[in-house]
């Protein structure tokens, strides 16, 4: 669930590590959920939080996305075609999920993808977050694409509004999203059918690409002289550290609270722990440490590469592994095996050629950057994937 834009002049590589982070989070999380493992009950409402992958795949859409635009206004450069990034939009997004989608309805007999045109149209078009009865339907985890696709669409106009109040428009797009909340926390029933829709959607997880865009500003115009900064590029562990103790938080057994105040108190704990995954590898690039090292490895970066594929198909593996009565582990290291299989496959048979393609087009002539400058990393991956 990005970074389209200029070509790459800057690449940020850690940040492929911390996207293997947010697919390994959601493997497991609907390990757990497949194997029957987020009750209340022992781990269960930490496992039941693993799903802060989402948050992050939106945080790092966000960052990479917003990036290019940030960094071409800051090297005094023609802002990047909005035009050519719609075009990578469509050509990074759609092939592989529209290949997943027709396999899998066809294969398990998802009825509700070929059931007349409006099935058709909701899951072929990036619908079915926004009604209960199809959220899940389709690939189950795809909704989380209709909320990437919708930030797509909306990403030019923020770019537009923010040619000169930059952070005004980073701050109004979160304020917005905390009101939204506030609003369906307050005049929808929890119970309904329209609570989760509402809020699963623009603009109820705006906050989080928000964050992204932040950083986004931050990485390209670094504040000088901030202690906080500096003691990151230090001991990025720091940032890891405050993630751990954020998510540990998310798990505890809280005393009951109204439903606005546990929207927003999870929120908050989940703005920390992308924060804390995220700053070391938009920040701290360079040096040692075992975070720095982590996020250097080439398995982890491997993954980061190939994980939209392994996002795309990894529910329903698990699902048929579970169906086939394995036991609990062999399910999570068979599942875990074939959904990186898949993403390769994905990666490397239907992803790649697309972005090959793409660039056999003649790129629009721009400004160069001065030597130094950073922005986009170029290869158009998706955050969630």
């Amino acid at each position: 669930m990005g970074g389209p834009g200029a070509p790459a002049v800057g690449r940020l590589p850690l940040v492929d590590a911390v996207r293997a982070i947010a697919a390994l989070l959601i493997f497991a999380y609907h390990a757990a959920f497949v194997l029957g493992g987020l009750g209340p009950d022992g781990a269960g409402p930490w496992l039941a939080h693993l799903n802060v992958g989402v948050p992050l795949f939106f945080a790092i859409s966000g960052f990479l996305l917003y990036r290019p635009f940030v960094a071409a206004r800051a090297a005094g450069r023609e802002r990047p075609s909005l035009r050519a990034y719609a075009r990578r939009r469509v050509l990074r997004i759609l092939p592989a999920y529209w290949v997943a989608l027709t396999v899998v309805a066809v294969a398990l007999d998802r009825e509700e993808v070929f059931g007349g045109w409006r099935g058709a149209l909701t899951f072929y078009g990036f619908l079915q977050a926004y009604d209960a009865s199809t959220i899940t339907g389709g690939i189950g985890q795809a909704w989380t694409l209709s909320v990437e696709v919708a930030f797509y669409a909306v990403l030019p106009l923020a770019v537009l509004a923010a040619a000169r109040r930059r952070w005004g428009v980073i701050a109004g797009i979160v304020v917005v999203s905390v009101a939204w909340k506030v609003v369906v926390g307050v005049t929808v029933d929890p119970a309904g059918s329209a609570y989760f829709p509402l809020l699963i959607a623009l603009p109820a997880v705006a906050d989080l690409f928000a964050v992204g865009m932040a950083l986004a500003v931050v990485s390209v115009t670094p504040p000088e002289g901030s202690v906080a900064f500096g003691a990151l590029a230090r001991a990025p562990g720091l940032a890891w550290l405050a993630a751990a103790a954020a998510f540990a938080t998310l798990g505890t057994d809280w005393p009951s609270a109204g439903p606005v105040t546990q929207l927003l108190r999870d929120r908050a704990l989940e703005v920390v722990v992308v924060l804390g995954l995220l700053l070391p590898a938009v920040l701290a690039t360079t040096g040692g440490g075992h975070v720095r090292r982590l996020l250097a490895s080439r398995p982890l970066a491997g993954v980061g590469v190939v994980s939209y594929g392994v996002y795309l198909w990894h529910l329903d593996v698990l699902r048929e592994l579970e169906s086939g009565g394995l036991p609990g582990a062999a399910v999570v290291v068979l599942g875990l095996a074939g959904s990186l299989a898949l993403g390769a496959a994905s990666w490397y048979g239907i992803e790649r050629p697309a972005i090959a393609w793409r660039r056999r087009s003649p790129p629009r002539t721009t400004t160069p950057l001065p030597a130094g400058a950073v922005g986009d990393r170029g290869d158009g991956r998706p955050a969630a994937g």
